[in-house]
Order: C-alpha cells, then structure tokens, then sequence
C-alpha cells in the first residue's frame, strides 16, 4: 500500500482538477488575545506546553493570529502561529490568504480552503504550533480525519506532504510543528495521494454524502463570470424534477426556461462534475432576445466544469447570444463531455477563447454538430475555442473568428497552431530501429523546449509525452500504444505557445 512520508510533488501537475470548499466558522479575538469560539481547549490542542486556558497565555505568550476567507474559500476561517517560547510573535508574524491570488495553490488537487502564506524571520523566531481553524459545516462532506498539511517548497517548486499534522475534533483544528516560512495549505488526502497513484479505497468524504442535495447557490458562480438572463429564468421547481433515483439529473428541454435552468444547475451545483448530468434537446430552442451565459466554469481552482453529456437529437439553437469577459461559448469549460448532434445558428460569442459549442474542451468528444455564426475574442474558434485532447468528428463549420471565416478549422488553437506550423515546418527526421522504436536525434534539446512524441492510433491522439533525455520511444512501457491498430508517430516541439510536429511521420501497425 502507498505510505505517505513527507513526499514532495511536482506544482505543475498538483494543480489540476481542484476540489475547493466554501464556508465560515470564526475565532473572535482583540489584538492583544485570541479567544476561540469554539471554546478554551483550542489552547489546549497547540501544545502540550500550552495550558487548559486563553487566559493562561495572556502574559507573554502571544500567538500570531488572522481570520481567513475574504477570498471566497471559507472552509479554513482562522490561522494561527503559537510560538516554542515565551515570547509575544503577534506583530512579528504575518498571514495572507493566497486564494484567487495565486493561481497555482488555489488549485492545488484535493484542497480544502484557503492556502495560507506564513512569513517571519527565522532570525528572530524558530517557528512554532501552526493552527488552522475549519468550519465542519463548510467541508462540504470531507472528514475531519482526511485533513492533511502541505507545505510548498519554493526553492525545489514542489509540496512536500507533511503527515504529522494533528487533527483536534474537539475544536475544529489541525495543528502542526512549523520551522520554516512558506505556504502551507490543507488537503484532502485520499484525494490528493490517490491522484498519485496510492489506489486507496477510501475517498475521505463522509458515507453517504450526496452533493445533489445541498441547496443551490448562485453566489459563487455570480462573483466569478457573467451570468447574463440565466438566474431569472431557472426554474427549481422543473430543476428537482429532473433529479433521478440514482442522484442524476436528465434536462429533457423543449423550452429555454429549461435550458436556463439545466446551465444554472450545473454552474451552481455541479463542482467537480461530481454529479452525473444529461441534458436532451426535444425541441428547437430559440434565445432570440436573451442575455445567455456559458454552461460550465473555473476561476482560481473553483471547479465547476461541465462533465456531463448534451443530446441534441438533430434540434438547432438559435440566436444565441454571449458577451463575456471570460471563457465563452454554449460551454465555458468542458471537461471529458460528450455533445452529439446539436446544431447552432445565427450563434454571437464574445469572450475569452469564445466558440459556439465549448470555449475550453479538456478531452471532449464532439460529433454530429454544425455551427454558424461569429466569434469574438483571444483564440477565437469555431466549434471550440482552445482544445485539449478532444476529439471533433463529422460536425461543419459557417464561422467568422475576429472577421475571418474559419473555414474548415474547427478551433482557434487549430487555427493559430497551423499558422505558427507553416512558419516553421518540420526539420528532423525520426524512424524505427531494428526493435520498431521511433528513434529521434541527439541534441535537439540545444534547439528546441519541450520535445515530445505525438502518438495516433487509428487517427485519433492516443498519447502525448515528453522525449526529453530519450532518443527512442519506449512503447513497451505503455500499453496504451501496444494495442492493435494503426499508429503514426511524429515528433513535437513548444513553440510560439504550441506544440508544432519538427519531423516527419512514422507509420506502423500494431496486429
């Protein structure tokens, strides 16, 4: 079994598919004294040294104190910094909220609140009792008991896990031995070690939990992106309706009241896709007039991408209509959705990366659709705006993109990509050794960043991995590559902001 013991992680790979949780519970205090609300044994917790009282630390043992969550992450309300000696740190130690602030730990996997910056000079003060306060009613079903402490290692750039944390129920805290400065933060552990291979059967949430059920709440999507006319039209009513005995939802729509309501449901409700959601088109829908908003967002590791499935059943939507100073389209973020056989006309997108269907498609599958209309914006597309890993299949184009017609360009990252490609076309030759490895040059990294394999199985992208430090492809480590089918091989590089084929295509089959 994977055993965590102060492992460090990379921060790049850390930050994907955050689970952030909102909520408060304060500790009322003056400047001089902390005194919790949630009663004296929080003292009690920070250290053995510490006594049963508030009181008993009113002389010189002054801990540093904030309250956090002015940001928008409220599931850790107070910090705290208790010090080894009997001294007053109160004014020597300085806590900042880091969410929304810095993109990188606000969408740290698994985390839970705010990430929390503690600076004091290790000249003066040695460390001490670290105190995040959370608001059980506000870890929106993760137990107390899945807590655990990160701490970003700025110089390496990576978190290192730090596993002894105490967990003090009693008093709604975590507590644990600092020496150095530096962002610490709390995550849910299952999730954060599983997504590192751990394969742990526990997911660390509450038995039972049921995110469906939790009231919706149009705040937090409200403060983040443009909602346009959506909240005026959704309909709870049709919405609980909807809800099936399994937990999922199916939006069978013939109206936009009912498509408004499905979009507000799912930007209000569906955090991390954790809830399975279809809608169903049984009617042409017409938004002529109305001030639509995309369906599915992210903001500062707020994870409310859309992962479910759209079914349009051949019907068309017409005269939709988004101005948006974020991510735009029919869908703002889609993460692993399916939409098949919906059509569009007379569409009008402005925005961030705008696109009829989605704006950002994170491994999507995207079939049977027709677009027509305008686009407006950075990386404007036509189908999709940027496009990570998703597959587009048997849909046609009738789009302006910034004034330019798309033609058969089904993204704006596809359009922009084969712009930079024709300004650098391809320059290395790779081929198959006597093993049939795809074999590449030596010394390509002085003249290219990031070199990787592009792998196709059948035409479709089935692999994308780094070279680097490698002259072959080591297929056999991946059995992914090894099935039957036809592959073609081609050597990438980053450049201009895309990763451009620098060779020629090697072909084979795998029988």
């Amino acid at each position: 079994m994977y055993t965590p013991n102060r492992v460090k992680r990379s921060a790049a790979i850390a930050a994907a598919a955050a689970i952030i949780l909102t909520g408060c519970g304060k500790i009322n205090s003056t400047d001089d004294e902390p005194e919790s609300s949630l009663g004296s044994s929080l003292s009690e917790s920070v250290s053995e040294k510490e006594s049963s009282s508030a009181a008993d630390t009113e002389s010189e043992r002054k801990p540093a104190h904030a309250s956090i969550g002015d940001n928008g992450a409220k599931a850790v309300t107070d910090v705290l910094l208790f010090p080894h000696e009997d001294v007053d740190i109160s004014h020597k130690v300085s806590f900042e909220d880091m969410y929304g602030i810095h993109v990188l730990h606000s969408g740290v996997v698994g985390l839970v609140g705010a990430p929390i910056d503690v600076e004091f000079d290790t000249k003066e003060i040695d460390g001490g009792r670290l105190v995040f306060v959370y608001d059980p009613q506000q870890l929106k079903g993760v137990r107390p008991d899945a807590l655990m402490f990160l701490w970003y290692d700025e110089e390496n750039g990576n978190y290192v896990e730090m596993t002894d944390g105490e967990l003090h129920t009693e008093n709604c805290s975590m507590t644990l031995e600092i020496d150095k400065p530096g962002v610490y933060l709390l995550v849910n552990m299952y999730t954060w070690l599983n997504v590192w291979g751990a394969d742990l059967d526990d997911d660390g949430y509450e038995e039972g939990y049921d995110p469906s059920k939790e009231p919706i709440d149009g705040d937090l999507w409200a403060k983040h992106e443009n909602v346009g006319d959506i909240p005026d039209m959704a309909d709870e009513e049709y919405i609980s309706s909807c809800r099936q005995d399994d937990g999922s939802y199916v939006f069978e729509v013939s109206e936009p009241a009912q498509l408004a309501s499905a979009v507000y449901f799912v930007n209000c409700k569906d955090e991390n896709g954790e809830i399975p959601v279809t809608i169903e088109l049984t009617q042409d829908i017409d938004l002529d007039g109305i001030s639509w908003a995309p369906m599915g967002w992210y903001a500062a590791g707020v994870d409310y991408s859309f992962s479910g499935e759209v079914i349009g059943n051949g019907h068309t939507i017409r005269n939709m209509t988004i101005d948006s100073n974020d991510q735009a389209g029919f869908i703002g973020t889609g993460n692993y959705c399916q939409i098949i056989g919906l059509n569009f006309e007379n569409a009008s997108v402005k925005g961030s990366e705008p696109a009829v269907i989605v704006s950002y498609a994170k491994s999507c599958i995207i079939s049977q659709c027709s677009v027509q209309g305008s686009t407006e914006g950075y990386c404007a597309g036509s189908v999709v705006g940027r496009n990570q890993s998703s597959y587009i299949s048997d849909c046609e184009v009738d789009v302006t993109a910034n004034g330019e017609d798309m033609g058969d360009f089904f993204s704006g990252s596809e359009k922009e990509q084969a712009a930079v490609s024709q300004k650098n076309p391809p320059a290395e030759t790779i081929w198959l050794d006597d093993m049939d490895r795809p074999t590449r040059e030596e010394g390509l990294e002085n003249e290219y960043s990031n070199i990787g394999w592009l792998i196709l199985r059948d035409g479709v992208q089935v692999l994308h991995r780094s070279a680097e430090n490698e002259t072959s492809l080591p297929w056999q480590d991946y059995p992914l590559i090894s099935e039957s089918g036809h592959y073609s091989v081609t050597l990438t590089a980053f450049i201009d902001g895309y990763y451009i084929p620098i060779s020629n295509t090697v072909e084979y089959d795998v029988e």
